[in-house]
């Protein structure tokens, strides 16, 4: 690696007056915004006393009334803190970045004289750092049916501008990914295991890659399949791992947290014994001009991963792992192992916390991704997200709030994130019963006029868009994209009974649910290239440098300090904050009983049958790939032979509208075979599917081939969809799916359709519509109809 400049607030150096006044600052700010965050919680103790005192309920009417405006205030009191948060991380990075930031000269760089905070002469948006060596990284990618995405994730990580890794790719898929990843298999550097289970979903096929990675591995990458990284990631990462000592005991910006490093000798680079991963941005730009959703999303992250994330950095908040991009130490890994949860991320960043390990993040290393796509997409992908977010939050708050290696502040943080999911829902309900008490009865909480409650309501309103603009213009975004700011806000409503329910059903549930993968596009719609130097950020997190000097390479061998036990000396502030907090989310320390585990029509699902192959009987389909050696087998005849399958006992949910496909495996058959195979699909309110009516496929369309020799399809095994997109399929508790195949024999030897058999020999199964919607969730369903219509309403795309 090259020689570069000072790695900003990870060198160790003597605090200033400079630093002395941050800390001032941060500390009043934060204990000014405490207090601001507090009053609604104040106002519902005050108004709760002058309503006793006055007696002013004299009816079961009053009951309702002023409950509704007791619940309006509270549920928005609690949404409040939230948006507190959010105003308070995008005015403290706006000012300390717009404010007195130095101009760039024509060539893209800064400014500045030896004295100024964001002095840069580096290549592009990072810093490069001399070890004398390098480190070997496994890049890790866990796939599954990402055939339209995985071969442009594989080039950009064959063209990495590092000399020293590798790339071990775990893949699960059942679709063309399997060929792909094959032409990959014998390259320099790639590593490809195919696994024929999904077992543990993402955290099992990680788990798999530590195992077959390079004993000389030091750091991991974890990739998507949808990344993009740019050649320069890795050394982009790297570099934060690391500080460079100039022979001082460092207290850097941070110091108000109690947080110090031990002095060592000027120029030497040290390890950041406490730091295990380094997170970076998710930049999901490919597809973000598709839809008026896909620049929702792209405007969601931007706030997120330029506002928020910087803030959690800049004052030692619990900072999130989040699932691709980020760096972490091999060693580390090793010691804590991957878990198998459907937010496999999110239980690696506790399980790092407890054990005193912090997670750091930049901006610096953006990898670019897709935007989801589709609503319905986004719809499930954010329930799977809250379901495993919350389900961790139970397992996890008493060790992390018992914890003496999380302090204070990473306290707060995660009773934030506790509740993360539930924030929206918090704020149209309060909001919601809050309207009642003013327009239906009338009704205030004492103390608390009109006038302050459509304050708090648009103060709620406004929190999260301003939070994603200024995330926006830090990035120097193109105008186009503010409008998709006005999308978030919409979108952030509309997906809130999917994360609402998703939410609850972690928090009360024994287990997880399944993992529903997102489907990829693979769409480019916009030209993508490294973000400007976002010198506007770098004052806020890489701080004071010391005046006038570079560092050099070290003239001694890297070495790593000891590991050192909690901080000491915390702050009385944080303590009183995470009580008064505790107090307000602590019903989510409470252990929920044991809910029995549920199926859910996911997909693929495959046929299995009973008895000895391949003479069994059709039986079942879920979503396990059958592990028989020996494939179930059915002939087909002259009249046609007729099979059915159940998916029996389920839970409420709709199979929304879309397309089906059946993928068959087949053998025999001599001469000019041609038969023909058809499927239909219905729903048995019971659980058996002796007289179900078939709705798929509907009137007027078809889902039928012909096979065999001189058939369509002469290669088993073959896919067909059916001809048109099918209505939704709704399915009542404890009712059934129904899957009913007809193998009709017309001309030549007779051949036989294969099931029940292991995952690319004879696993037959048939892939429903992407999104299952839990029943109980429909009546809001048509949130999801009006969000375009009402976007395209108040976003006029530029073209």
């Amino acid at each position: 690696m090259s020689q570069g400049e000072d790695p900003g607030n990870y060198s160790e150096s003597r605090p200033g007056r400079g630093d002395v006044a941050w800390s001032v600052v941060l500390n009043g700010v934060l204990v000014a915004a405490f207090v601001i965050g507090a009053i609604p919680i104040v106002a519902i103790v005050h108004g709760f006393i002058d309503l006793v005192l006055q007696s002013k309920i004299q009816s079961g009417a009053d009951w309702v009334a002023y409950g509704f405006a007791f619940t309006g205030l509270f549920l928005g009191g609690i949404f409040f803190a939230y948006a507190i948060k959010y105003y308070l991380s995008t005015a403290m990075v706006l000012l300390t970045t717009l404010v007195g930031a130095p101009p760039r000269n024509g060539n893209g760089t800064t400014k500045t004289n030896g004295k100024a905070l964001n002095r840069i002469n580096g290549n592009g948006n990072g810093y490069h750092i001399d070890l004398g060596y390098h480190p070997f990284v496994s890049v890790h990618v866990a796939a599954y049916n990402e055939k339209r995405v995985i071969e442009r994730l594989l080039t950009a990580l064959s063209q990495l501008e590092y000399p020293e890794y590798e790339v071990v790719v775990v893949d699960d898929s059942t679709d063309e990914s399997v060929v792909i990843l094959e032409r990959w298999r014998n390259r320099p550097r790639f590593k490809i295991l195919h696994r024929t289970s999904r077992a543990g979903y993402k955290g099992g096929a990680l788990r798999e890659a530590l195992k077959i990675m390079d004993a000389r591995t030091e750091f991991v990458v974890v990739f998507d399949a949808d990344s993009v990284p740019f050649p320069d990631s890795i050394e982009r990462l790297l570099p934060l791992f690391y500080r460079v000592s100039d022979g001082t005991s460092s207290r850097r910006l941070e110091a108000a947290f109690g947080r110090t490093d031990p002095p060592s000798e000027p120029g030497k680079i040290n390890r950041r014994a406490e730091v295990a991963a380094v997170q970076s941005y998710q930049w999901h730009v490919l597809n973000k001009s598709e839809s008026w959703l896909t620049e929702a999303v792209r405007a969601e992250y931007a706030g997120s991963y330029m506002i928020e994330r910087p803030f959690q950095d800049a004052i030692g908040a619990l900072k999130m792992i989040a699932g691709t991009a980020y760096m972490i130490r091999a060693d580390v890994l090793r010691e804590v192992g991957w878990g198998t949860s459907i937010t496999e991320d999110w239980e690696l960043t506790l399980k790092l916390y407890t054990r005193g390990y912090k997670v750091i993040y930049t901006p610096w290393a953006e990898t670019p991704a897709e935007c989801v796509s589709t609503f319905g997409r986004l719809a499930r992908q954010r329930m799977r997200w809250a379901e495993g977010h919350t389900h961790n939050v139970r397992k996890w708050f008493l060790p992390i709030m018992g914890s003496s290696f999380v302090t204070p502040i990473e306290k707060l943080e995660f009773l934030y994130d506790a509740s993360y999911y539930l924030q929206a829902a918090l704020f149209v309900v309060g909001s919601i019963a809050w309207l009642v008490s003013e327009v239906v009865f009338d009704t205030h909480v004492p103390g608390w006029t009109a006038l302050l409650g459509w304050s708090l309501l648009f103060s709620n309103i406004f929190a999260l868009p301003l939070m994603n603009l200024a995330g926006l213009i830090l990035e120097e975004a193109p105008a186009r994209d503010v409008q998709g700011v006005v999308g978030a806000l919409v979108l952030s409503f509309a997906l809130v009974p999917f994360q609402g329910w998703a939410a609850f059903k972690g928090l009360i549930s024994k287990d997880e649910g399944p993992w529903f993968r997102t489907p990829k596009t693979g769409r480019v719609t916009d030209e993508v290239k490294h973000l400007r130097r976002l010198h506007l950020l770098r004052r806020w997190i890489r701080g004071r440098r010391p005046a006038g000097r570079r560092w050099a390479p070290p003239a001694s061998p890297l070495v790593t300090p000891p590991q050192h036990s909690a901080t000491q000396g915390r702050r009385w502030l944080g303590w009183v904050v995470v009580g008064i907090l505790v107090l307000m989310f602590g019903s989510l320390a409470l252990a929920s009983l044991g809910a029995p585990t549920v199926s859910a029509a996911g997909n693929p699902l495959y046929l299995h049958g009973t008895g000895t192959p391949p003479s069994c009987t059709a039986s079942t389909v879920d979503q396990a790939v059958g592990t028989q050696s020996t494939a179930c087998a059915v002939q087909s005849a002259a009249g046609g032979a007729v099979d059915t399958w159940s998916f029996s006992n389920l839970p409420a949910q709709t199979v929304a509208a879309g397309v089906w496909t059946f993928t068959m495996y087949w053998t025999g058959g001599t001469g000019s075979t041609n038969d023909t195979v058809s499927i239909a699909a219905g729903v048995s309110a019971t659980s058996s599917c002796a007289a179900f009516v078939a709705t798929v496929p509907a009137v007027g369309s078809t889902w039928t081939a012909t096979y065999g020799s001189n058939g369509t399809n002469t290669t088993s095994p073959f896919t067909v969809s059916t001809s048109a997109s099918q209505l939704p399929m709704v399915i009542v508790p404890g009712g059934s799916l129904c899957i009913q195949v007809t193998l009709t024999h017309s001309t030549g030897g007779k051949p036989s359709m294969l099931y029940d058999g292991t995952a690319g020999v004879a696993d037959t199964r048939v892939v429903p519509p992407s999104i299952v919607v839990p029943e109980s969730l429909l009546g809001f369903a048509g949130l999801a109809l009006i969000v375009p219509i009402f976007a395209s309403r108040l976003i006029r795309r530029r073209r």
